[in-house]
């Protein structure tokens, strides 16, 4: 056995998940730093970087129904209509993407696959809305989609309520079931506790995915160790774009998989300008973030922190939000979250 090419104190051959596909969701999750106003050529780079780099999937943005923003508000990739589509990317290239909203969407605003170049729909759920959910599932897969449910907030349930969801959904034909951190808030041992738990109640006709946001500096941590205990599917952004903490850098990911499937050097032509938005939007890593993170809790505060003069004297915020960590045994770790919005 020679010598690992790069780091030369291990062997090569070392294990590598080479089954993981990777999804972008750059423009639909970076879209919530800017409103989803990228323009038609931005994406266009995005995605022509994004095939060259042989990445699996793009997710271009979110389907909305025609009334559920104003669009003088919201740029066009919070709708995706068919024109938008057709100026920015390209059918067949890379399997396309949009993210549905439960609640925000009803089923005759999906159309049928034959009826537009997006491949696979991602419906976006929390678990006391599985009904509805599902009844979205049930016609993307009818209408011939590749279909994913992505059930938020997972870290605020408890044990039973996440077994009560996978429970419904291991026989409901859906495709993948991602493992979604919304709030920052899961470590590297949570989450190979969970991929076990998805596998083994979800079986082996449905694939796991994993989407993890950055507000701890966990999201490629998280992702590693996601990869590792044997995932199908794992979520970036180029240059970790995101709301708040911003979510898995792609290139980060790339560069951990290192598998020649994959070349991260069209990604780096774009690092340039959205080096430049992230000095204009300010995602990434910020102590506000942090707190909320570690806290379980929506990042909504952290944000609001973030445009406030003082937004780095955070201590009076970590102590003020201490209240929601309770009964913690010393030296055991066990801690149980009082969830309060």
């Amino acid at each position: 056995m020679g010598l690992d090419y790069r780091v030369r104190c291990c062997p090569d051959g070392l294990y590598r998940n080479i089954r993981i596909k990777v999804l972008d969701c750059t423009i639909r999750d970076g879209g919530l730093c800017n409103a989803w106003r990228f323009d038609h050529a931005l994406v266009g780079r995005v995605f022509n970087a994004l095939v060259n780099a042989g990445i699996d999937y793009m997710e271009v943005g979110y389907r909305s129904a025609a009334d559920e923003y104003d669009r003088d508000k919201v740029g066009p990739w919070r709708f995706c209509d068919e024109e938008d589509l057709a100026r920015a990317v390209e059918p067949g290239r890379i399997r396309l993407s949009t993210m549905v909203d439960v609640g925000r969407i009803q089923p005759a605003d999906i159309p049928k696959r034959a009826d537009t170049v997006i491949d696979v729909v991602r419906i976006a759920t929390y678990a006391h809305q599985m009904d509805e959910a599902l009844r979205l599932l049930d016609h993307c897969l009818n209408a011939g989609y590749e279909t994913f449910i992505n059930v938020m907030a997972i870290s605020t349930l408890p044990p039973d309520d996440v077994d009560r969801f996978l429970l419904r959904l291991a026989p409901s034909g859906v495709h993948n079931v991602a493992i979604v951190d919304s709030f920052g808030a899961l470590f590297p041992y949570h989450v190979r506790y969970l991929v076990h738990k998805y596998m083994n109640y979800l079986g082996e006709g449905i694939k796991v995915g994993a989407h993890f946001h950055n507000n701890q500096q966990q999201a490629f941590a998280n992702s590693i160790a996601a990869i590792d205990e044997g995932v199908d599917f794992v979520d970036a952004t180029v240059f970790g774009m995101g709301r708040g903490a911003g979510n898995c850098p792609l290139e980060l990911l790339l560069f951990y998989l290192d598998n020649p499937r994959y070349d991260v050097a069209p990604l780096l032509d774009l690092v340039e300008q959205f080096a430049g938005m992230r000095e204009e939007l300010r995602w990434g890593y910020q102590l506000p973030y942090a707190i909320t993170g570690y806290y379980n809790m929506h990042p909504r505060q952290g944000i609001e922190r973030m445009l406030r003069d003082d937004r780095y004297q955070v201590r009076e915020m970590y102590e003020g939000l201490a209240g929601r960590l309770s009964d913690r045994q010393d030296g055991q770790g066990d801690v149980r979250l009082k969830i309060t919005g």
